[in-house]
């Protein structure tokens, strides 16, 4: 019950989000020409501040011994590389391709690995998962802009590409939080309250919009790409991982941390994202909202599996 109920509390807050959503376009309170700018205002305003927070607060010092986050960064790498030339093979529309390897390589780390591993290994395990989250997001914000912006171009040239990957605001804000992390001076509380606060306003804004813009007959024409899209996002692809850190040695926290990585659900940013940069916007929030509640399920099992094969 103690593990069902972790998972269902992490969904919830969620799911509150996208329903209040859902509730406000139904009642006529909010119209989709003034979500899709709202979509626009979260994308370039408010995501930035979530990239500066993750690069700003890590602290390098404790790397040292961080083995599981090498890891980690490597196994999403060859994720990421093995979506982009085998998921073209089998989704043929560019909107789609981006989207779909989103689905795949991309978790709610943030909003999900944290408070699970804080909740199974207490604070030691939240900051181990703090320090993870600072470097996989970042790199799961840069493959997607990278992606998208391939995707939505067609072939473009590489300075092209990286131009645009620069401009990107969410990879502004991460350069950002680097240089801040670094100075020899301490930014002052005043600034660090605002910044935090429009950091935690990102998640709930773009789950909102994300209700309100969500077209249910759409998921009935998506059913194949979602089953195989959130069966290797919650199933197979954790499979592989839980597997190769079992050879090699990993268990207890690191294994979780990094296991939360890979088996959480489709991250919330991905929808603003792809509406942002000409992906498919309906699948991808379908994949976000499909992907978070059968997490629930999913992350019960898993924790009970892990816990019976002693790696937990």
């Amino acid at each position: 019950m103690e593990n069902l109920q972790i998972a269902t509390g992490a969904v919830i807050p969620f799911m509150v989000y996208i329903f209040l959503g859902m509730i406000a376009k139904k009642s006529g309170a909010v119209k989709e020409s003034f979500l899709k700018e709202l979509n626009g205002v979260v994308f370039k305003v408010f995501f930035p501040f979530i990239m500066f927070n993750n690069l700003y607060d890590v602290d390098f010092s404790r790397l040292s011994n961080a083995g599981y986050v090498a890891f980690a960064f490597v196994a999403t790498l060859i994720v990421i590389f093995a979506c982009f030339f085998i998921v073209p093979i089998f989704v043929k529309e560019n909107p789609r391709r981006g989207v779909v390897m989103q689905a795949i390589f991309r978790s709610n780390s943030v909003l999900f690995a944290i408070p699970l591993t804080e909740s199974v290994f207490g604070k030691e395990g939240a900051v181990m998962a703090s320090i993870m989250v600072a470097f996989i997001v970042p790199l799961y914000n840069i493959a997607s802009v990278a992606i998208l912006e391939y995707f939505r171009g067609g072939k473009v040239s590489f300075p092209v590409l990286l131009k645009n990957i620069l401009k990107n605001p969410l990879i502004i804000g991460a350069i950002a939080g680097v240089v801040f992390n670094m100075l020899p001076v301490t930014m002052p509380s005043s600034l660090v309250k605002p910044i935090a606060e429009l950091n935690s306003m990102a998640t709930p804004l773009s789950l909102f919009v994300l209700g309100g813009s969500l077209h249910a007959a759409n998921m009935k024409r998506d059913v194949l790409p979602l089953c195989t899209g959130i069966s290797l996002k919650l199933v197979i692809i954790p499979s592989i991982m839980v597997t190769a850190m079992s050879l090699a040695g990993i268990s207890g926290a690191e294994l979780f941390v990094v296991f939360c990585m890979f088996a959480t659900p489709v991250a919330a940013a991905s929808y603003p994202m792809a509406q942002s940069m000409g992906g498919d916007a309906d699948l991808a929030g379908e994949y976000v909202l499909v992907s978070t509640l059968l997490s629930i399920v999913t992350i019960f099992f898993w924790i009970l599996i892990l816990k019976s094969f002693g790696l937990m």
